[in-house]
């Protein structure tokens, strides 16, 4: 549960989705974590322009959308030592960075992929596709 990134990801994770649109992030705010390890954060993301390539047509009044994601804290098992160390800290959502979004429904954000402008066209397509 964190930001992927690449169109790679996004291929792979939209053939799964109902609901997606493409947008550039304007704004965000951190709100509450939890108290679990690793704990999971929890984002208000806004998003003042965005495509909708797939699923029935999203109607909130306002751009903001929830998302969470695992946060710092938690550890991993070394793959060369088999030991636990402390787990790559997680990366955070960049205002002006455009992402792809995987919704669990219309507020709800599953995933976000950072994407290029390259990307665009060729998600669309496979969008329509599916």
């Amino acid at each position: 549960m964190g930001i992927l990134t690449g169109r790679s990801e996004g291929i792979k994770l939209l053939t799964y989705c109902d609901l997606a649109f493409i947008g550039t992030l304007t704004d965000y705010s951190k709100g509450m974590s939890t108290r679990s390890l690793p704990p999971i954060v929890h984002y208000t993301l806004e998003f003042d322009k965005y495509e909708q390539i797939r699923g029935i047509p999203i109607e909130n009044e306002e751009p903001h959308f929830h998302y969470m994601q695992t946060g710092s804290g938690g550890q991993i098992l070394d793959p060369n030592t088999h030991r636990l160390i402390p787990a790559p800290e997680p990366k955070r959502p960049k205002i002006d960075q455009l992402y792809l979004a995987l919704l669990n429904d219309s507020r709800q954000i599953k995933q976000l992929v950072e994407i290029t402008t390259d990307d665009i066209d060729l998600l669309r397509q496979l969008a329509l596709q599916n």
